[in-house]
């Protein structure tokens, strides 16, 4: 007796016109909890402001180069990347080796921007100050919080639904109110040439985030080989901006380490630090993440100056802080809530 064979599903116009769903590739497995590094960005945020602080000695102004501590924290991350490579390469085989070091013209011009437009972006937030005042500054940096979604939206096609769009929406008004002070009686009263800068440092720094996460994603290449690159060029592009203020060479009138203490070593190293945590992040999560990470910094700070310095935490910064957190639990927790089509 022979077994019944079942017949082949007969093909309709519906299930030919019906396209085949992508296999989406594996996300790749990071080897420490973006969660931790997320947390560590903050801890290191807020050493750093502390740091600043302190390195001024009371005083007005810092007594160091601030483009000189920038350069450092620049040598600083890619002297720990190479090490970190090199000790990733000698656990590798040789297929695994040459994936690791991939590198192509494109990837190194891509490299690049970063460097110079970091650059540009710190240039400008000197021309916005110079028309705006800082409160101002400070609340209208804000608006980069909401500028990653659109730039994430408009590079990497990444969609929000409407939940998460409202907790980024959130997290801006909380980051605002938490940096109101009693000084704050006079906001927006700047130029409109400052506003206009501060919209373009906005986007920029939005859009060079996502760009660069795209280019962490963009290859199979080993974290520490793609972090050499752009610290090679975030070292050109200080040199260049130490060179053009006359801070370097023989037309300095001080060694390029002039004025350090040892506290701006600590600012050197956190700064440097935070480097490496966001890199690890745009790697393994993404420009949010980062984004969180960096704006619960502001809370934090305040309570560990309110520690550290006795500074007073006002009824705003209270509010905002709160506003914020429930921005963050609302993002990875509640947002479903108002799942649907993505805006």
């Amino acid at each position: 007796m022979q077994r019944a064979v079942p017949a082949a599903p007969v093909a309709t116009p519906e299930s030919q016109s019906r396209p085949k769903m992508k296999q989406q590739p594996a996300a790749e497995k990071a080897k420490l909890p973006t969660t931790l590094v997320a947390a560590l960005l903050c801890a290191f945020s807020v050493t750093q402001a502390l740091a600043a602080i302190a390195s001024k000695g009371g005083q007005r102004e810092y007594p160091y180069k601030v483009v000189a501590s920038t350069l450092l924290s620049e040598c600083f991350k890619i002297v720990c990347s190479a090490f970190f490579l090199i000790r990733e390469l000698s656990t590798l085989n040789a297929i695994d080796r040459k994936r690791a070091l991939q590198c192509t013209a494109a990837s190194v011009a891509t490299a690049a921007v970063p460097g110079v437009a970091y650059q540009v972006l710190n240039n400008l937030n000197f021309v916005t100050l110079y028309y705006v005042d800082a409160p101002t500054f400070q609340i209208l940096g804000n608006l980069k919080i909401v500028a990653t979604g659109l730039a994430g939206q408009v590079l990497l096609s990444r969609k929000l639904s409407r939940g998460k769009w409202l907790a980024l929406t959130l997290l801006t008004i909380g980051a605002a109110v938490s940096q109101l002070t009693s000084t704050s009686d006079h906001l927006f009263e700047g130029a409109f040439f400052g506003y206009a800068s501060a919209f373009v440092c906005v986007f920029l720094s939005a859009t060079m985030g996502v760009f660069t996460e795209a280019f962490m994603k963009g290859n199979k290449a080993s974290i520490h080989f793609q972090n050499v690159q752009l610290y090679v060029f975030g070292i050109l592009a200080n040199l260049c901006a130490l060179i053009y203020r006359n801070e370097i060479g023989p037309a300095s009138s001080t060694s390029l380490f002039h004025g350090f203490n040892g506290w701006a070593c600590v600012v050197v190293v956190a700064n440097g630090s935070c480097g490496l945590a966001v890199s690890f992040l745009l790697r393994y999560a993404d420009s949010i993440a980062k984004t969180y990470a960096t704006a619960l910094s502001i809370p934090a700070t305040s309570l560990a100056s309110y520690i550290c310095f006795g500074s007073p935490i006002g009824a705003a910064n209270v509010l905002g802080s709160g506003v914020m957190v429930i921005s963050l639990v609302y993002y990875y927790a509640g947002a479903q809530l108002f799942e649907g089509e993505s805006c």
